[in-house]
């Protein structure tokens, strides 16, 4: 059952949009490949199956949240050196909006331990202080008990993209 998207310009994140758009979650599934494959084959094939769009690869650390690899893109998109990203606790003190933050962690933890992949929408704010919209879509790569033993993601900036804010 998904969750009807909440507005994130009212403070709420939207969770599970890719379950009504059946050829968008195709696509990113392409961009993702399998489980295996290496990031940077995804960080390929994003650029090249959506090209024109401004989109983050990252892997990162299921208990902690703890960035291990983010893609160079994040530092046009966002502002931050990518050195920064791979620092503890980056992403929820400085990238999440502060009104989104404890939902955005919280559903992520949820979705994270029960080992589904989720996808959910929330400001972020950039180096210099803007905010954009992220489309955050979230693989959880399980490990050898079938345990989450690492994330890997798609952050998509769909700030002024239509139906954004419903």
């Amino acid at each position: 059952m998904s969750a009807q998207p909440a507005r994130p310009a009212d403070g709420n994140i939207a969770i599970d949009l890719l379950a009504d758009r059946a050829e968008l979650a195709a696509r990113l599934a392409e961009v993702f490949g399998q489980r295996n494959d290496p990031v940077e084959d995804v960080e390929r094939r994003a650029a090249e199956l959506l090209a024109g769009r401004r989109v983050i690869v990252w892997e990162g650390d299921p208990q902690t949240f703890q960035f291990t690899f983010v893609s160079q893109s994040a530092e046009a998109i966002l502002g931050y050196p990518v050195a920064h990203w791979k620092e503890p606790g980056f992403w929820t003190t400085h990238v999440v909006h502060v009104e989104d933050r404890s939902d955005a962690v919280a559903y992520c933890a949820l979705a994270t331990g029960q080992g589904r992949d989720h996808d959910f929408r929330y400001r972020a704010i950039t180096a210099d202080g803007r905010q954009v919209l992220l489309h955050d879509v979230v693989h959880v790569i399980p490990g050898r008990l079938g345990v989450a033993a690492k994330l890997r993601g798609l952050m998509i900036d769909v700030t002024g993209d239509p139906g954004t804010e419903s």
